[in-house]
């Protein structure tokens, strides 16, 4: 698979082909092992282009939106996004810098509950100065869905005015669907998945 890595249009071709076959439910084992290869070497506009190349050939958005969590689990952290540099303060500007404070916030939560059993929390006022901080925290992240319905109304439409509806539609799914529902939450093992869905 070597070949495809400095090959934009191949790459794609072979990401349509796979989807097109999970889709057919061809071997999905065997594909989804070569997909989970694939995505790991591809840059991630390149999986929306391919998506939103399916979608305008008439494949069902749902199916398309069942490949979220497999994207998500593959690509975290290895995205190559072909960052482009924008002005200080513009609103996209704006949006990157909420999403560094984020992933402070929810790091430094993070860390407070590995270390919680060690912590030695002896007293009352331990405890209540612990619950403090979490509060401080969680109050922080309280105003998250505004981020993200900012960047629903300011970017959305300007995706959609250049006919790229893959991300605004996934988006406007998952903030949409039911927890139950949604193909991006972890599910259990007690629901039922399709022969193809991600482990």
């Amino acid at each position: 698979m070597s070949e495809f890595i400095n090959n934009s249009s191949k790459r794609k071709e072979l990401l349509k082909h796979m989807l097109v076959e999970l889709h057919q439910g061809e071997a999905p084992e065997l594909v989804k092992t070569r997909l989970k290869e694939l995505l790991k070497s591809i840059p991630y506009n390149e999986v929306v282009e391919v998506e939103q190349q399916l979608i305008s050939e008439g494949f069902p958005e749902e199916e398309i939106l069942k490949f979220c969590d497999i994207h998500s689990a593959v690509l975290d952290g290895s995205i190559e996004s072909g960052e482009i540099a924008v002005p200080e303060a513009h609103p996209v500007d704006t949006l990157k810098k909420e999403n560094r404070e984020v992933e402070k916030v929810t790091t430094q939560v993070k860390e407070f509950f590995d270390t919680l059993p060690s912590a030695g929390l002896n007293d009352g006022k331990d405890l209540e100065k612990a619950i403090l901080k979490l509060k401080g925290w969680f109050n922080s992240l309280s105003d998250l869905d505004k981020h993200y319905k900012r960047k629903e109304y300011l970017l959305f439409p300007f995706l959609e005015k250049e006919g790229i509806t893959g991300p605004p539609n996934t988006t406007k799914y998952v903030n949409n669907s039911k927890p139950a529902t949604n193909p991006c939450n972890h599910k259990t093992s007690s629901q039922k998945r399709n022969s193809w869905e991600w482990s």
